[in-house]
């Protein structure tokens, strides 16, 4: 336990400000408190103290700069996780300047820790026949065959998150016309995403493989043991579906595929298909519509070098040289129109 005062700054912030007055997920909880243990271990290191004997002061916004550093090159933290870690002290931080006063010029220091920018990366997606390569190598002869079969196909269909994904419960589906599923996406937003033939085809095999009601409350997807899929789990399947497929599709041996980049995928095809920007913010659950024109940046870049690779079998034309390139007088061409 770390000193009474900061103990129950940290019960406070946990317990009033993120849960009873944020309402964020749990999973959100989880990541601030791994966050803040770490924090408070590097703390009581650095000042050569027990955590028991830790003070509100020991957190000071050098030793939170400290503690970052400390993140990128010990633990080999790449700066999105950095982010994140700073993001959930300077949350903790913003939490004291409104419920202890005596605490602000502390607080404003640490506030005033920047985020650190990242070399911006291009998402990664699949083409088309890609995708289809791989739902057509899966063996839906069998339990988990129709599962990965329906599991990737939902995740083409709506491009939702691996933790979305793993949350979806079977009353969570619509498999009545007009089908569509509900989803929980960050920050406790819903959305409904509307569904495929095809896909609700799929689920409705898998669900009728385990003789489950397509109302019932119970996962939607489950593993070996009938629990829950975890997210690790939907990573293992779509690596493993996509190794297999590598030997029918080439273009996709050696390529590194995550649910995330099915995602990238969803959100490329139906800008490909003209559907517009808005609704796709929405199909996706983009909390800014800049995060949705990222992918527009993308298409545009491949339709430029689309059509410079097409200029190229464009025979050249022959350049006349006007007079006025000759004549080194320009005043005297000019006087001659």
């Amino acid at each position: 336990m770390a000193k009474a005062d900061l103990a129950t700054d940290i019960r406070g912030f946990f317990g009033q400000y993120l849960v009873a007055q944020h309402g964020v997920s749990a999973n959100t909880v989880l990541g601030y408190r791994d966050a803040m243990k770490l924090l408070l271990l590097f703390a009581a290191n650095n000042h050569r103290k027990s955590i028991n004997e830790l003070t509100l002061e020991d957190l000071g916004a050098n030793t939170v700069r400290e503690f970052l550093n400390y993140l990128e090159k010990v633990r080999k933290n790449g700066v999105p996780t950095r982010n994140v870690r700073l993001a959930a002290i300077r949350s903790f931080f913003q939490y004291l300047s409104i419920t202890d006063p005596r605490h602000i010029v502390q607080c404003r220091t640490v506030l005033a820790i920047p985020i650190k920018r990242k070399a911006h990366r291009v998402p990664q997606y699949l083409e088309q026949n890609e995708v289809q390569s791989i739902i057509a190598g899966i063996d839906c002869h069998n339990l988990s065959g129709q599962r990965d079969d329906a599991l990737l196909r939902l995740l083409y269909n709506t491009g939702m998150r691996a933790q979305e994904l793993v949350d979806l419960d079977v009353h969570h589906l619509r498999l009545s016309r007009p089908f569509s599923v509900l989803i929980h996406g960050k920050g406790q937003k819903e959305r409904t995403c509307p569904l495929w033939t095809e896909t609700v085809g799929s689920i409705r095999k898998y669900l009728a493989r385990r003789s489950v009601s397509s109302e019932g409350s119970i996962p939607l997807f489950v593993n070996a043991a009938d629990q829950r899929l975890t997210r690790f789990g939907v990573r293992y399947i779509v690596a493993h579906r996509v190794d297999a497929a590598g030997k029918a599709c080439s273009t996709l041996l050696g390529r590194k595929v995550t649910p995330h980049t099915f995602r990238h995928t969803t959100a490329m095809h139906l800008l490909q298909s003209n559907v517009d920007l808005n609704m796709i913010r929405s199909w996706l659950g983009h909390s800014s519509i800049e995060t949705t024109n990222t992918y527009v940046e993308i298409d545009l870049d491949m339709k430029r070098k689309t059509l410079e690779s097409c200029a190229k079998l464009i025979p050249k034309s022959v350049k006349r040289t006007t007079s006025w390139q000759r004549d080194s007088d320009v005043l005297s061409w000019l006087s001659e129109l």
